[in-house]
């Protein structure tokens, strides 16, 4: 069984009584695809990125099973601020 996913690979801004943190990782695809990662082989991911974007994230998704194969990296741009 294999699965895809398609949404958003982003940065989250959040604020919290206890404090704020900006351009965290974030995005809906990119937990999806690592929540799911436990319990599926064969996890397709689609989504835009800037080439802002942390290749230790990437790195960690693909280390998890994730074929980034649908990722597309958009050079010169920033990637979704969420």
């Amino acid at each position: 069984m294999s699965l895809l996913t398609v949404g958003t690979v982003a940065f989250d801004d959040i604020e919290t009584p206890l404090g704020k943190a900006d351009k965290i990782v974030g995005g809906a695809c990119t937990y999806i695809s690592l929540a799911a990662s436990y319990f599926v082989d064969g996890i397709n991911l689609v989504s835009v990125i800037g080439d802002d974007f942390p290749q230790e994230t990437l790195d960690l998704l693909e280390s998890k099973g994730v074929n980034l194969e649908g990722l597309q990296v958009k050079h010169g741009e920033k990637s979704f601020l969420a």
